[in-house]
């Protein structure tokens, strides 16, 4: 075997660690590597950085949770319960791992860890393929917010209603 300098020597799991996905609430050890996932993930406004991380993470009605590939972190989802309500405020998916279920596996986590009241979330009326997402598992658009993510880029306020009322009740 010769040496080729132009190969650079990559960190890769134990042939036990391949395939493995796991989600666990994230780590305070854990808020850099899902810092450069939103840094990847989002256009610089829309990404959380360390501090916006760091202050979700320490919140005591937060879930600040991780999906692990192996031994990297390859999606988050975050979210919050506050006035009989659940809230998902950010799901990020590494953009090359995307369509593959990840999404559906955190959200699905999320909610089962925000069990109280209906769930709200915003999202960006031009992304499609999370809208979408949302839609597979039940939530549907209540409201629009004019140029909530910059001049001409409305949100959607979309809900899934897991109580028994039959009106959406938004509370923002």
């Amino acid at each position: 075997m010769s040496f080729n300098p132009n190969v650079v020597a990559t960190s890769v799991p134990p042939k036990s660690q391949v395939g493995v996905h796991t989600i666990t609430s994230a780590g305070l050890r854990d808020l850099k590597n899902v810092a450069g996932l939103q840094r990847r993930a989002f256009r610089p406004p829309l990404a959380y950085g360390f501090a916006t991380l760091l202050l979700l993470w320490v919140l005591p009605h937060v879930r600040f949770l991780i999906f692990r590939e192996g031994h990297d972190i390859v999606g988050c989802a975050i979210g919050d319960t506050k006035g009989g309500q659940s809230r998902v405020i950010n799901i990020c998916v590494d953009p090359t791992l995307r369509r593959r279920g990840i999404g559906s596996r955190l959200l699905r986590a999320l909610e089962a860890s925000l069990a109280i009241g209906d769930m709200v979330l915003m999202v960006e009326a031009g992304n499609a393929g999370a809208q979408a997402l949302y839609r597979q598992h039940g939530y549907l658009p209540v409201g629009v917010s004019r140029d909530y993510y910059g001049r001409g880029l409305d949100g959607i306020w979309m809900q899934k209603q897991r109580a028994t009322h039959t009106t959406p009740k938004i509370r923002v």
